[in-house]
């Protein structure tokens, strides 16, 4: 039987065909593997450069629209002879003012548009409403919405819905909260006559809603009027009930119109986020309750509400740091290239103006995109321990130096960048304390 004769390579190594076969075969696939991962991750970031290209496109599409229309509507008066035209061309003309920002003849346009279209079509209907909304012409476009009876119509449906939208964007844009809640509402009550929905315009509306009625309780609180105000919170919160930014409205202004409940929605939130609580009102709210309980005659819940005082302070003091207890500091940061990474590298200095020496502090130094919120690189340290405090009123920490790198962008991009910085002394509880820009003008 006759053996097959091995092969020395070159490096003197006995191997056989096969072995040198297979060898060369792992090269060339660790080789395609490599050229298709950079490949791929060239193509990811030219797609995210067309979609920000393609974005930038629509905006200059519009303004050259614009130009354009305002050139043509210039040069002619097409509003005269408009009423022999048919409603095709009364509809084009109309939009053509309308991209002029010509509201008034688009208005003209449209009304004649308006005695000319049959039945069951509200496009005209809807491109009046939203030309007399530009103009502030409020009670002339509602008027022109009521005009047309509610029937089982999808089209009519999807006109009010949309028109009652930007309605109560103009009365949002102008300061009329209560109005602009009033209009969404009406624009929910007919999307919701729709079978299918969309979860987005679902949510814009209920986000509209909500914005209106936290913004109209705003104004009746500093009116004095915390009564009412608490309504309408109550009201976006049963829409929105996890909204930490709404229950702690409600917890403030309970604080003076009934302090045990202020107390059961602080309670809740110190849980969820106790840095963003002001332990000041919180105290006030727990205070007036454990003397309510006193005036009942409850000794055992007034004794819980002030044990509860104490034990909040010696967890804001241990747990929590506040964004008004520091300042922080920016004192040199460089952008230095080397191949296809940039490193940045900043030195950092942080400063106590609380009232109350700071015995553990760490920080975290967080890159991310501006569009999408997307992190890039996150950099934890400490700076403040037991044995190196940061003492109260101007106490500054030593240089804190940061270093961070991205693979594959370009020295333009960091304007798309920012550093978000926060403080903390448990893990659980980080307090943004600052967002910067990224430098990239250094060097």
């Amino acid at each position: 039987m006759i053996k097959e004769k091995n092969k020395k390579s070159r490096f003197n190594d006995d191997k056989s065909v096969n072995q040198i076969i297979l060898s060369y075969s792992k090269t060339i696939g660790i080789s395609f593997t490599v050229a298709f991962l950079f490949t791929l991750l060239l193509s990811l970031h030219a797609r995210n450069e067309m979609i920000r290209n393609l974005y930038t496109n629509v905006q200059e599409q519009q303004k050259f629209d614009e130009q354009l229309a305002r050139q043509l509507v210039m040069q002619s008066d097409f509003i005269k002879d408009l009423r022999q035209k048919k409603y095709s061309i009364c509809l084009q003309v109309g939009m053509l003012y309308e991209a002029a920002k010509d509201y008034k003849n688009a208005q003209i346009a449209y009304e004649i548009a308006l005695d000319k279209v049959r039945p069951g079509v509200y496009t005209p209907h809807y491109r009046l409403a939203k030309v007399l909304i530009a103009q502030e012409k409020l009670n002339e476009a509602q008027q022109v919405i009521k005009s047309v009876k509610d029937v089982s119509n999808k089209q009519l449906v999807k006109f009010k819905t949309r028109s009652y939208i930007e309605m109560g964007d103009k009365y949002y844009s102008i300061g009329k909260f209560l109005s602009a809640a009033k209009s969404y509402e009406k624009s929910k009550y007919y999307y919701d006559k729709f079978k299918n929905k969309d979860e987005v315009i679902e949510k814009s509306i209920k986000d509209r809603i909500v914005n209106s009625y936290v913004q109209t309780a705003d104004i009746l609180v500093k009116n004095g009027h915390n009564s009412d105000a608490v309504r309408f919170l109550l009201k976006a919160e049963n829409l929105d009930p996890k909204n930490f930014i709404i229950r702690y409205k409600l917890a403030i202004v309970y604080s003076d119109l009934d302090a045990i409940k202020s107390v059961k929605y602080f309670e809740k939130l110190i849980e969820e986020c106790p840095q963003n609580i002001d332990y000041g009102v919180y105290s006030k709210a727990l205070m007036k309750a454990a003397n309510i309980a006193d005036w009942q005659g409850n000794n055992i819940q007034a004794k819980y509400y002030r044990y509860k005082i104490h034990s909040l302070d010696l967890f804001v003091n241990n747990k929590v740091i506040y964004k008004n207890d520091v300042e922080i500091y920016l004192d040199s940061f460089t952008v230095r290239k080397m191949w296809l990474k940039y490193h940045l590298r900043g030195m950092y200095r942080i400063k106590n103006v609380s009232h109350t020496d700071i015995t553990n502090l760490s920080a975290e130094f967080v890159l991310k995109r501006k569009d999408n919120g997307k992190i890039l690189e996150s950099v934890n340290t400490k700076v403040v321990t037991k044995n190196n405090p940061l003492y109260s009123n101007g106490g500054v920490t030593e240089a804190i130096m940061v270093n961070l790198g991205k693979n594959i962008f370009t020295k333009r991009e960091l304007d798309q960048y920012i550093i978000e910085i926060y403080l903390y002394k448990d893990e659980k509880y980080k307090t943004l304390i600052n967002t910067m820009r990224v430098p990239s003008n250094n060097n």
